[in-house]
């Protein structure tokens, strides 16, 4: 990641952290336990209330990459065991899928909410799956329900979409295991960290057996994937104020909204309209000279974006796989660009600034 040193730039994104996480780390440093301890387990059990699990059914580890790892290895995946998911997502998932030693299954998606094709997924079940692991890209919700209906195992991926819900249920409920991440640019953060959750308290035990590796009396492969209670006391603020969070993201999303429909650009939204976005990202679509030039207006108004996902990053470019496969992603990959929604730009006054920009802007 290159760091922006230019102070009045704005940025794509950044944590919305006060005087309260720094109260909440000082109060764990002057105890006897920095390690995982009670606040880690009081952390566990508040997402687990937040999505209306019961407690105990959480597990805080150290990246949303183990947590992928870990849910892999709760299901029994074994080698050369067929896992399927999209290619336009995060590579994290193709690294917990390698090092299990699975075979990875790449699909297409969605032109209107970047998520997997439920019709490129039908297409690639065979015998040998054994998992689908379900994106919510950029907190826009899958619909997780008609895909259970295929009776595979389903690793619900909510490392960013904390706070999104299908039909009035949160997202995270619906996986037979789900994933979070708490990296310092998701939904809320711990710096580092991610969580399994399941509603199957075995799966929950036995990712919890996995990340305490010393004094067992019996040998098996185990990490050191805790998490810190500095890093859980951190959460807990930051989850205290997830729904304030939520909402200013939901008013900054409104204003680009206004912008992109007076522009006639369209942007990555939900194809259901009974299914909530926690509007972790918002992403314009438009042709490919329209982004490059509004990235490079908008660059020079001190304001930073993102693409989203360039396409050297789509995963079965990593695989060197037949691109006719996934034209949708390829699509997608080179005609998006992602503006800065963070929290705090509501009261930075920085969300007029963006929007001017966006208004001045003439392709």
């Amino acid at each position: 990641m290159v760091l922006n040193w230019n102070k009045s730039m704005i940025p794509h994104n950044k944590p919305s952290l006060g005087e309260e996480e720094v109260q909440a780390i000082r109060g764990v440093m002057v105890g006897s336990w920095i390690s995982q301890g009670e606040k880690v387990k009081e952390f566990e059990d508040s997402i687990c209330k937040y999505i209306g699990l019961p407690s105990r059914h959480g597990v805080a580890v150290s990246s949303g990459t183990s947590a992928i790892y870990l849910s892999l290895r709760v299901l029994g995946i074994q080698k050369n065991d067929e896992i399927i998911f999209p290619t336009y997502v995060c590579s994290a998932l193709l690294n917990a899928v390698d090092m299990i030693g699975a075979k990875p299954v790449l699909i297409d998606i969605e032109e209107k909410d970047f998520n997997l094709s439920l019709s490129h997924l039908k297409e690639k079940v065979t015998t040998k799956t054994k998992a689908i692991i379900v994106p919510h890209i950029f907190g826009v919700p899958v619909n997780v329900p008609e895909i259970k209906e295929l009776n595979i195992p389903i690793i619900e991926d909510c490392a960013v979409a904390l706070g999104s819900k299908v039909k009035g249920i949160h997202t995270g409920t619906f996986g037979d295991v789900t994933i979070f991440s708490f990296y310092a640019t998701k939904v809320i953060t711990t710096g580092q960290g991610g969580m399994l959750v399941s509603k199957k308290g075995n799966y929950v035990e036995e990712a919890r057996d996995l990340i305490h590796y010393d004094g067992r009396r019996e040998y098996l492969p185990r990490f050191n994937f805790q998490m810190t209670d500095i890093q859980a006391s951190i959460g807990l603020v930051q989850l205290s104020k997830l729904e304030s969070l939520l909402e200013n993201r939901k008013k900054i999303s409104t204003s680009y909204r206004d912008i992109c429909v007076k522009k006639g650009w369209d942007f990555q939204q939900s194809l259901n309209e009974n299914f909530q976005e926690n509007w972790y990202r918002f992403v314009i679509k438009s042709d490919q000279k329209t982004v490059r030039s509004l990235k490079e207006h908008l660059q020079n108004n001190d304001i930073q974006t993102s693409i989203p996902i360039e396409r050297w990053e789509l995963l079965h470019n990593y695989l060197n796989l037949d691109t006719r496969e996934f034209k949708t992603a390829e699509l997608i990959s080179q005609c998006t660009l992602s503006l800065p929604i963070y929290p705090d730009l509501v009261k930075e006054g920085n969300v007029d600034k963006i929007t001017k920009a966006l208004e001045e802007f003439n392709a």
